[in-house]
């Protein structure tokens, strides 16, 4: 009988040891199994100011940190917001200044996979200390929804232009523009307008009596950018980027509409 109730115990105590063995394995399979997530682009930022010519210049890296390709989302044309700032005043806000296509671009990054914008803006900047914040875009699937940034300093020191003597400056009525590489332009309802393009970068001024028209910049088959504008004063100045630089040698067209008029073109290059 003292057998017996022997076994039993034993066989009991057998049951719960290998009980208690199962249930600690249980958390390091999970472990074995847990992933984690990618990471987000790197971001690289550079920017530069002359102010002989009135252009800031900035260079934008992001790169693919991740050893496994990663899916890029970007919600429109714009890859990074950039605002340059005066001690507490905005003095150029990239993406209210700026239009941008509102197009979903999806890319797949390869691994260590880097890409570099540059971009050139017209911006009168006064002589003074400036700090220059920078937002990636990029969204990457599966990584954390938080925003890379990195921010620059800028200091734009004073120039003084030599007085000529026996001249005097007189006041203009109207805005006078830069030098460009082509001559103003009218057409229908829209005068004096100035192009310039550099790189992807497009800037438009001119003068019009309409309060509102809507602008594209076209190839005549491929469209690269548009937008909208109104005009509160009768001379008006915008802005843009081009989806992709266009080919060398490739006709460009400006075309601008009021609302319930007649298209105005102009040539670009």
């Amino acid at each position: 009988m003292k057998k017996t109730w022997l076994l039993a115990i034993v066989t009991a105590m057998i049951l719960v040891v290998a009980a208690c063995s199962k249930e600690e394995a249980n958390p390091s399979d999970v472990d074995d199994t847990a992933s984690t997530p990618p990471a987000l682009l790197t971001l690289d930022t550079d920017v530069s100011y002359d102010a002989e010519s009135k252009q800031l210049s900035t260079t934008v890296s992001m790169t693919n940190p991740n050893e496994e390709p990663v899916k890029v989302t970007f919600n429109s044309s714009q890859r990074f917001q950039m605002t340059v700032m005066n001690g507490d005043t905005t003095v150029f806000d990239y993406g209210s200044e700026y239009m941008f296509t509102e197009s979903i671009i999806e890319e797949t990054w390869e691994p260590g996979e880097k890409k570099v914008f540059d971009e050139v803006f017209p911006l009168t900047l006064e002589a003074g200390d400036y700090t220059v914040d920078f937002v990636g875009l990029a969204q990457v699937d599966g990584a954390p929804e938080m925003a890379v940034t990195d921010q620059q300093t800028l200091t734009v020191e004073a120039t003084e232009a030599p007085a000529e003597e026996g001249t005097t400056e007189e006041p203009s009525e109207e805005p006078t523009e830069e030098p460009s590489d082509q001559p103003a332009q009218t057409n229908g309802a829209f005068r004096d307008v100035v192009i310039k393009l550099n790189g992807n970068a497009i800037d438009v001024s001119g003068y019009t009596d309409v309060e509102e028209f809507e602008w594209s910049v076209s190839d005549g088959h491929n469209l690269y950018a548009q937008g909208a504008r109104e005009v509160t004063s009768g001379g008006f100045t915008f802005g843009g980027l081009l989806d992709e630089e266009p080919p060398a040698g490739k006709s460009l067209f400006l075309e601008m509409t009021p609302v319930g008029g007649d298209v105005a073109s102009f040539r670009i290059q």
